[in-house]
């Protein structure tokens, strides 16, 4: 099991959240209370994931946690860095979609294929 690294930076319109490693049942944890410090700066939040070495369900779970936060909150959220083995489990687990949950009312989705927004 690699050790997972979370970095946060303060920019002037986002905070920039970088993580490296495994997003694994073993420490989603930690990137959840990172990322809950993220949303409290009240900026966009960007996670990067061009680090990511490997990812399971409670992974995908947390990814789709924080759009819920964003939507609530009315906070912007966005995923960087493409990443294949985001790419594949997502693929298997059947999150690329053309429609976003019953939150997404803005289309804002990180799943959705039909938007730019899609890093996966």
């Amino acid at each position: 099991m690699e050790a997972a690294q979370v970095k946060i930076s303060k920019k002037k319109e986002r905070t920039l959240v970088t993580f490296s490693g495994e997003m694994t049942i073993a420490n989603v944890g930690e990137l959840r209370e990172r990322l809950l410090q993220a949303f409290a700066a009240g900026k966009t939040v960007e996670l990067s994931l061009v680090g990511l070495t490997a990812i399971d369900v409670t992974g995908l779970q947390l990814l789709c946690s924080c759009h819920r936060t964003s939507v609530a909150q009315g906070i912007p959220y966005l995923l960087t860095g493409r990443n294949e083995a985001l790419a594949a489990i997502a693929e298997v687990a059947g999150l690329p979609r053309l429609k976003g949950c019953v939150q997404d009312v803005d289309g804002t989705c990180i799943w959705r294929i039909d938007t730019d927004k899609v890093t996966v």
